[in-house]
């Protein structure tokens, strides 16, 4: 075989091997949405959701209803818990945490990022999403690879960007 046709066929089977891991990751994530869906209609339905760019924000208490609403360059001192999240709700808790961060400039996971965006001070809340917005394929401590997650997150404070 000539070298240039063998080259064309190694990127020809590259690209199908792509698009099909592609195809796998994304039916993956819309399982992953379908199971959080599910979980908030049958668990919260009583409660606030804010959804955001593929991140579910479920209110559970509003302590302050008329505080500071967290925006992108904000920093912000959270309580939190996170847990991987399956078919029949969260799973296994994999970081228990108080941090201070700044909200949408890229210290956090996207979907953490994204579900903090409008959240208040005082507030208590659930941030579900994808892996897609989480560790995605890869294994991060005890989260397996295209796993969702859940954050149970308590907004102790904010700095507002100056």
């Amino acid at each position: 075989m000539k070298p240039m046709f063998r080259l064309c066929l190694c990127l020809a089977a590259a690209l199908l091997l792509a698009l099909s891991c592609e195809s796998e990751v994304r039916e993956a994530n819309i399982n992953q949405n379908k199971y959080i869906d599910d979980y908030i209609t049958k668990n919260y339905s009583d409660k606030e959701i804010v959804r955001y760019e593929g991140v579910v924000r479920v209110v559970l208490a509003n302590n302050l209803p008329t505080s500071t609403a967290i925006e992108s360059g904000d920093s912000a001192l959270l309580y939190l818990n996170g847990f991987t999240f399956g078919q029949s709700g969260p799973q296994s808790q994999f970081t228990c945490d108080t941090a201070m961060v700044r909200v949408g400039k890229g210290q956090l996971i996207t979907g953490l990022d994204r579900g903090l965006i409008g959240a208040r001070l005082g507030q208590e809340a659930l941030i579900l999403f994808p892996s897609q917005l989480g560790y995605g394929k890869q294994t991060v401590g005890l989260v397996p690879e295209n796993t969702a997650l859940l954050f149970d997150v308590l907004v102790a404070a904010i700095k507002k960007n100056d």
